[in-house]
C-alpha cells in the first residue's frame, strides 16, 4: 500500500492526537486531532518547537522533551490551556549514531480514556464471567443414567417431569450416589440447557470465602481482593443453573443471604452497594437430613421450604442391585475405549459385586472398576473385596455353600487376616467350579501355578 495513503489515514482519520518531532523537538508531522486540540491548523504546528508551545501556554509540561532528554519512552498526564487533561505517550527513535532522531507522541483525552476503560471493563467482566463459568463448570459426566431398578425408574419419571420447570430441587442421598449427575440431567433437560451449569461444594471452603465465591466482591473489599473485583457464581450462572452441593453445611449467616438472593432475584457483591439482578435456577444436594437440621435450628426453615419445592431421594447402590452390573459394564466400556482393549468381567466378579454392600456407592464402583482393570493380568477382571461377615454369607449362599456362623478367629497381624480371607475366597471359587484348579485360576485372574502355591501354603 502507498505510504502516502497510510500517512493520510493517520492524518485525517486517527481519532487521537498524534505528532512527530525531530531530535530537537521540532514538529515534523501532526494530524487533524492534534491541531484541533491546539486550536490551530496542522500547517501552523509543523515546524514549531515543543518548547515554543509550552511558552505559549499550550501545555504545562512535555513528555516529548523528557523522552529526548532521557532517551526512553515517557508517559504522563498533560493539561492544556483549557484545563483539559490528556494522557501523553512519547517514544524516542534512536538513530545509528545513538542520538534521538525522532519522537513519536500520541495523546488520549481523559474522556476517551474513560470510554476505553469502560469498554475494556465490560469486556473484562464478560471474560471473567466466561472464565468463572469454565473454572467452576463441572466436567459434564457423559455417563448415561442407569435406571433398571424400580426405584430408579420411578425417580427418572419425576426428573423428566420437573426438569423443564424453574422450580428449586433438593437431591438427597448418600455420598457417591450420583447426586451431581442427576443435577446435571435436570439442567440438560431444562430450557436453560444452553446456558451455564455451575456447581460449588458448600462444605469445601469457609464461610467468608464461600460468600465471595457465590456473590463476588468489589475491588478492595478485603485484604487480598483483586484490584478490579470479581464476579460471583450467581452472576456467572445467570440464565442457567447453580448447583449447591452439600448445602446442609452452609452457615446460618450465609443461608440468610442466599434466601434474600432467591426471594429478590438479585445479589450484592461483598463490599458493594449496587444490587445486581440474576436469573438462576437453584439445585441443591446434601447427604444430611435437612428436615432434622431445621429441627436442630442449624438450617433456616424458610430457606428449607424455599429450596425444597421438589425433593429427590437417591437410593444407595446396595438397594438397586439391578443396576450394579450395568453400571460396572458402562465403566468397563469406557475403560476399554480409553485403552483400546477388550477386557470383560469374570463370572465370579458378577456374583461378588452383587453380594457386596458398596458403602461408597457408585463412586466406589467406578474406582473398583478402574483398579481391577489396571491390575488384571488377563482379559478377565476379578474383584476381591475384603470379606465382611455379611458379604461372606451372601457369597456362600449365592454359590450353594452351607452358610455357617462366622468363625471367631483372632488374628495377630493384618497379614494373617488377609491370608485367612484369601484362603476362604479361593476355597469358595474352587467349590463354585467343582474343584477345577484351571477354571478357578482363570476366574481369579491368576496362573494355575500361582493358585497351586497358594493352596499348598
Amino acid at each position: 500500500m502507498d505510504r502516502d495513503k497510510i500517512l493520510d489515514a493517520l492524518h485525517d482519520h486517527y481519532e487521537e492526537s498524534i505528532f512527530v518531532t525531530d531530535g530537537d523537538g521540532n514538529v515534523v508531522f501532526a494530524n487533524q486531532v492534534a491541531a484541533r486540540r491546539l486550536n490551530c491548523k496542522c500547517e501552523d504546528i509543523e515546524g514549531k518547537n515543543v518548547r515554543d508551545l509550552m511558552e505559549e501556554g499550550v501545555y504545562t509540561n512535555s513528555t516529548t522533551l523528557e523522552a529526548i532528554a532521557t532517551r526512553h519512552r515517557t508517559v504522563g498526564a498533560l493539561t492544556d490551556n483549557e484545563d483539559t487533561v490528556t494522557f501523553s505517550n512519547s517514544v524516542p527513535v534512536i538513530g545509528e549514531n545513538g542520538n534521538v532522531e525522532l519522537v513519536v507522541t500520541n495523546n488520549m483525552s481523559l474522556k476517551h480514556s474513560q470510554e476505553w476503560e469502560s469498554i475494556i471493563y465490560q469486556d473484562k467482566e464478560e471474560n471473567l464471567r466466561l472464565k468463572r463459568e469454565i473454572d467452576f463448570l463441572r466436567l459434564h459426566d457423559q455417563n448415561k443414567i442407569i435406571a433398571g431398578s424400580p426405584m430408579m425408574r420411578s425417580l427418572m419419571q419425576t426428573v423428566n417431569a420437573i426438569a423443564p420447570t424453574d422450580s428449586s430441587v433438593v437431591i438427597l442421598g448418600q455420598s457417591g450416589t450420583g447426586k451431581d449427575v442427576i443435577a446435571r440431567l435436570l439442567h440438560d433437560l431444562s430450557k436453560r440447557s444452553g446456558n451455564a451449569f455451575i456447581s460449588i461444594n458448600c462444605a469445601a471452603m469457609p464461610e467468608t470465602l464461600l460468600e465471595s465465591e457465590l456473590f463476588g466482591y468489589e475491588g478492595g473489599a478485603f485484604t487480598g481482593a483483586q484490584r478490579g473485583g470479581k464476579i460471583g457464581l450467581f452472576e456467572a450462572a445467570s440464565g442457567g443453573t447453580l448447583f449447591l452441593d452439600e448445602v446442609g453445611e452452609m452457615s446460618l449467616g450465609l443461608q440468610s443471604k442466599l434466601l434474600r438472593a432467591l426471594e429478590n432475584r438479585e445479589i450484592r457483591r461483598v463490599g458493594g452497594v449496587k444490587s445486581i439482578p440474576v436469573d438462576v435456577r437453584i439445585i441443591c444436594a446434601t447427604n444430611r437430613d435437612l428436615a432434622k437440621l431445621v429441627e436442630e435450628k442449624v438450617f433456616r426453615e424458610d430457606l428449607y421450604y424455599r429450596l425444597s419445592v421438589f425433593v429427590l431421594s437417591l437410593p444407595p447402590l446396595r438397594e438397586r442391585k439391578e443396576d450394579i452390573i450395568p453400571l460396572a459394564q458402562m465403566f468397563l466400556d469406557q475403560l476399554n475405549r480409553k485403552y483400546g482393549m477388550h477386557k470383560i468381567l469374570a463370572d465370579v466378579t458378577v456374583d461378588t459385586m452383587l453380594n457386596y454392600s458398596w458403602p461408597g456407592n457408585i463412586r466406589e464402583l467406578r474406582n473398583v472398576m478402574e483398579r481391577i482393570y489396571v491390575i488384571s493380568q488377563n482379559n478377565q477382571l476379578v474383584f476381591t473385596p475384603v470379606p465382611t461377615a455379611e458379604y461372606s454369607e451372601n457369597f456362600k449362599a449365592s454359590i450353594g455353600m452351607d452358610v455357617a456362623p462366622p468363625e471367631k478367629t483372632s488374628f495377630n497381624t493384618l497379614k494373617e487376616y488377609m491370608d485367612h480371607a484369601e484362603r476362604q475366597y479361593i476355597e469358595a471359587v474352587l467349590k463354585q467350579h467343582d474343584g477345577s484348579v484351571s477354571k478357578a485360576a482363570e476366574s481369579l485372574g491368576i496362573h494355575r501355578s500361582v493358585l497351586y502355591r497358594k493352596l499348598h501354603k
